[in-house]
C-alpha cells in the first residue's frame, strides 16, 4: 500500500484585518499535521518565495521586515508537513497575514536636566526604539524650542549643547564630539526646551518627545568661577574679585541640594571649561554624587581640568585636602607635585603670602 501524503493545517484561516488594524512585524503562528498512515516529523516553512527552513516546532514568532518606503504590506506563509518517510504535504497550508508599519519611538530621560544647572551647557540622553526592529530606524532629529529641526547620529546617546556667544544658537555635541557649530533656536537667559524626534525606513516619524524646561544661562566674562563650598564662603571670594574688577561668570554648587550639579559630570564641565579663557575653582572636602557613589570633586573633575589645561587653559584651585582623600588624580592631573600627611595642623594666615618655588619656569 502506497504511504499517504500527510496533511497540514494552520490554527487561523485568515486575518482579515485593513488600515490601521493591520499586524505589526512580530506575529505569533500556530500550526500542526496529520498524518493517516504514520507521523509527523517535521515541517516546512515558506514565506513568500523564500524557504525559511525545517522546524519540529508546532508554532513560531515571526518578525517581518517590510520594504523601506512602504507603510503596509500583504505576505503569505505556507507550511508543509513531512512524513517519517519524507513524503511532503502537496498542498501546504497558507496564510495571508496583512502588516503594518509601526511608527518608532523616541524618549530624552525626563529626570536628565536639572532647570538650574545649564550654565552655557547642557547635557541630556536620548534612545529610540521601534518593535518592527530598532535597524528600522534611519534619522533622529532634534530642535531648539521653534528653532529648525537637525539631524544627529543615530548611535550616540549623549547629547550636549553649548550656548553660542550670540545667544540665539548652539553648538551640538554627541558623546563629547561636535557635529553642529550653530543650531538655530536657542534663547539666552530665558528659558528652553529641546525637541526629538526618529524616523524608520518607511518614513513614518515617531511623537515628538520634549525635554523638561530648563533656563539657560549665557556667558558674561572670559573668567568663570566655581564654587563647591558653602554659599556664604563663595560670597567672600565674590566680594574679593569685585574689588578687584575683574568680570567673572559665577557658578555654585551645592552637593546637598544639587543645586548647579549637572546630571553629567563629562562632556558637561570639560564643554563649560572649554567656554572660558581661565577657571578659578574652590572646593572643600565634601563628597558630590557621581556614578551611583560619591567622589571629592577635585577627583570628579579632574578628567575636564586636564584636557581644559592642555588645550591652554588656566586654573586657579583653592582646595581643602584631607588626610582621607586619595590623591592619586589630584597629584596627576592638577600642579601637585607630591603630598605629605600629618597629624597636625597647617594654618595660612590673614596676608599671608604665596610665592613660587621655581622663578624661571614662565607658569602664570
Amino acid at each position: 500500500m502506497d504511504n499517504l501524503a500527510p496533511e497540514t493545517t494552520i490554527s487561523v484561516d485568515s486575518i482579515q484585518r485593513s488600515g490601521d488594524l493591520r499586524l505589526n512585524a512580530n506575529v505569533h503562528l500556530n500550526w500542526y499535521g496529520s498524518d493517516a498512515d504514520g507521523y509527523i516529523d517535521y515541517f516546512n516553512v515558506q514565506v513568500n518565495d523564500e524557504p525559511v527552513g525545517k522546524t519540529r516546532s508546532n508554532d513560531s514568532i515571526f518578525t517581518f521586515v517590510i520594504d523601506a518606503g512602504l507603510d503596509s504590506a500583504d505576505v503569505l506563509i505556507q507550511v508543509s508537513a513531512v512524513d517519517h518517510e519524507g513524503l511532503e504535504d502537496p498542498t501546504p497550508a497558507k496564510l495571508w497575514v496583512p502588516l503594518k508599519n509601526a511608527a518608532p519611538s523616541c524618549r530624552i530621560d525626563a529626570d536628565e536636566i536639572a532647570p538650574d544647572s545649564a550654565k552655557i551647557v547642557l547635557t541630556l540622553r536620548w534612545d529610540a526604539e521601534d518593535i518592527d526592529g530598532n535597524e528600522t530606524i534611519v534619522e533622529a532629529e532634534v530642535r531648539l524650542n521653534n528653532g529648525p529641526w537637525a539631524p544627529i547620529d543615530l548611535g550616540q546617546g549623549l547629547l550636549s549643547f553649548t550656548l553660542n556667544a550670540s545667544g540665539t544658537s548652539a553648538a551640538v555635541y554627541q558623546n563629547g564630539f561636535l557635529v553642529d557649530t550653530a543650531l538655530a533656536g536657542a534663547a539666552a537667559n530665558d528659558t528652553n526646551r529641546v525637541f526629538l524626534r526618529v524616523k524608520d525606513w518607511a518614513g513614518s516619524y515617531s511623537e515628538v518627545d520634549t525635554s523638561s524646561t530648563f533656563y539657560w544661562s549665557a556667558k558674561a566674562a572670559d573668567m568663570l568661577v566655581l564654587n563647591s563650598q558653602p554659599a556664604y564662603i563663595g560670597a567672600q571670594y565674590k566680594e574679593w574679585l569685585d574689588s578687584i574688577g575683574d568680570a567673572y561668570d559665577y557658578v555654585q554648587m551645592d552637593a546637598i541640594t544639587g543645586i548647579g550639579i549637572p546630571t553629567y559630570w563629562n562632556p558637561s564641565m570639560k564643554l563649560l571649561f572649554e567656554q572660558y579663557e581661565r577657571v578659578l575653582l574652590f572646593t572643600d572636602a565634601t563628597q558630590f554624587p557621581n556614578n551611583g557613589g560619591t567622589d571629592y570633586l577635585l577627583n570628579i573633575l579632574s578628567p575636564s581640568v586636564q584636557s581644559y589645561v592642555q588645550g591652554g587653559g588656566k586654573v586657579l584651585t583653592s582646595a581643602q585636602i584631607t588626610s582621607s582623600m586619595d590623591m592619586g588624580a589630584i597629584n596627576d592631573v592638577y600642579p601637585v607635585s607630591g603630598s605629605i600627611t600629618s597629624t597636625g595642623q597647617a594654618r595660612l594666615t590673614n596676608d599671608s603670602s604665596i610665592v613660587p618655588v621655581d622663578t624661571t619656569s614662565g607658569a602664570p
